[in-house]
């Protein structure tokens, strides 16, 4: 019986990857949830996850020796969850400057690292998908200064161009204060760390957004065997529907052939 090809996956970061929950009394990494979403979204692959999510961890101090280990560091032991043709992991998903925006570390300071540490994977042909830094729910004066900041790294992180290199907006994704009180009960444990389903929640949008880049890559394949196209009664039958400006919401409907989705 022939095994199913795996899908590695390391998920890196400091105590949000760790998925540190009530003082340190919990973790519930994101990375289960995501483990969950991709195999039911690719039952032909084998998704095995690692997390390496160290609290209090900073990208300017630590980040770089840690993602040297996962890479460089040699095996103690082979199982048949260890690498092929050289590559230990498939996807490299990192979330860090948290800790640093809090150490007073300056936006490009912290970017500068950041590409340090994806350099790593990407020099083993591993793809990265870098998390924006997510907000904190810091009051007063010191909430416009430590904004001020996130919003310039995550501006710098979502610039960033470079093959095999993509960007989710987990800030965006997943929002402090637009949240309802009720959601924010829920999903926030304290102002920088997540309640288990808040965890779930990253795992879950995080999960999308690679479903999406691997859908996307599969159909990019040049090796992937091209479906023969069918074609149904009606196909080529204009609705009038399809007439008028389509940005305008009022004007009729948008049609979708068979013929379309294949």
């Amino acid at each position: 019986m022939t095994a199913r090809p795996r899908l590695r996956i390391l998920c890196f970061g400091d105590s949000l990857t760790a998925g540190y929950a009530s003082w340190g009394a919990i973790h519930h990494p994101y990375n289960e949830m995501l483990e969950s979403m991709l195999s039911m979204a690719f039952p032909d692959l084998k998704i095995v996850t690692a997390e390496d999510g160290l609290s209090g961890a900073t990208v300017k101090h630590g980040f770089q020796t840690r993602m040297n280990a996962q890479f460089l560091a040699p095996r103690k032991k082979k199982d048949d969850d260890d690498e092929e043709g050289g590559k230990r992991y498939d996807w490299t998903i990192v979330l860090g400057g948290t800790n640093d925006l809090g150490m007073g570390f300056s936006p490009e300071q912290i970017f500068e690292s950041l590409q340090e540490v994806w350099n790593v994977p990407l020099a083993h042909k591993c793809k990265v998908l870098a998390l924006t830094v997510p907000e904190a729910g810091i009051k007063g004066k010191i909430r416009e200064r430590i904004d001020a900041k996130r919003d310039k790294l995550n501006a710098l992180i979502k610039g960033y161009k470079r093959e095999g290199f993509h960007v989710f907006d987990l800030n965006k994704a997943v929002p402090y204060w637009s949240m309802t009180e009720t959601d924010r009960a829920k999903y926030w444990d304290d102002h920088l760390h997540f309640t288990p389903d808040g965890y779930d929640l990253i795992g879950n949008k995080v999960g999308m957004a690679l479903v999406s880049l691997l859908a996307t890559e599969k159909a990019n394949d040049p090796q992937r065997p091209q479906k023969r196209r069918r074609l149904f009664r009606g196909d080529d039958k204009p609705f009038d529907e399809e007439a008028g400006d389509p940005a305008a919401i009022d004007q009729g409907y948008v049609v979708v052939r068979r013929v379309d989705l294949e």
